[in-house]
């Protein structure tokens, strides 16, 4: 069995040890952090370009005429692309690989993907996950996108030490991005398991619907739902007892009703 301890900071119980995954120095919940910050940073990375690039509209600077440059956006995607890079040239060069071809994120996040195990197993894994946090925080800050909340009486699934962490999820959605947070913990999850009635991570009951409606503060009710399927706004079929409707078209046409509200 794996006597290492977690060696990155814990906002819960922060002076309680807690086991590090075998073969890592971290827990499982900072392992699957840093996972899923790995994995979805090229997608923060292209948010930012879409909410600030080209056409969006932001005061014109630069020596270009009418070209349209969000200045402190611009150099937070360097860094992004710059901090993912370097700890892509740690591993490189200490396992003796081939580095990524170039420094966008949609090389460098795939090809780290791959030695996230590795990572964690050495004294520096504290370091790039916090590094990694830091950017992914100032993405969703820099992206000015207005965060829809939702408690849930649901409690995080996140486990440290061999215990299930006590906290209360929060249903998070910035554009058409569903997050899972718990204030406990700190984590940031995938939403869909706390979804209520989900089946398989595609589909959800009428009361699965009925909270995702909450997020945009539409009236809604399992009448409302098989109005919006009889129309077509959202997808469904039924299997067995209950009609089962499809999460992504779900939550294209939720998203949809809250630009046109906004």
């Amino acid at each position: 069995m794996n006597e290492a301890r977690c060696i990155a900071a814990h906002s819960r119980e922060p002076d309680r040890p807690r086991r590090a995954v075998d073969g890592t120095l971290l827990c499982l919940g900072h392992l699957d952090e840093l996972r899923r910050l790995v994995a979805e940073l090229p997608a923060h990375h292209d948010d930012l370009e879409r909410a600030h690039g080209p056409g969006a509209p932001r005061p014109i600077t630069g020596d270009a005429p009418g070209l349209v440059i969000d200045e402190p956006v611009a150099r937070h995607r360097s860094r992004m692309a710059a901090v993912l890079a370097s700890w892509c040239r740690v591993v490189a060069e200490d396992c003796g690989l081939t580095p990524p071809a170039g420094p966008e994120p949609s090389r460098t996040a795939p090809w780290m993907a791959a030695h996230i195990d590795w990572c964690a197993g050495n004294e520096w894994a504290a370091v790039m996950l916090a590094e990694l946090r830091e950017v992914t925080g100032r993405a969703y800050g820099l992206a000015d996108v207005r965060a829809r909340r939702v408690p849930l009486a649901a409690q995080c699934l996140t486990h440290s030490g061999g215990e299930r962490c006590t906290g209360a999820i929060t249903i998070v959605v910035r554009g058409d991005e569903w997050a899972a947070h718990c204030g406990t913990c700190g984590t940031v999850q995938e939403a869909t398991p706390y979804l209520r009635g989900t089946r398989g991570g595609r589909w959800v009951t009428a009361e699965g619907v009925i909270v995702l409606a909450r997020v945009f503060g539409l009236p809604c009710s399992r009448d409302v739902v098989r109005q919006w399927h009889h129309r077509r706004r959202i997808q469904g079929r039924r299997i067995g007892d209950l009609t089962w409707y499809d999460l992504a078209s779900v939550q294209r046409y939720l998203a949809q009703r809250g630009r046109r509200a906004a």
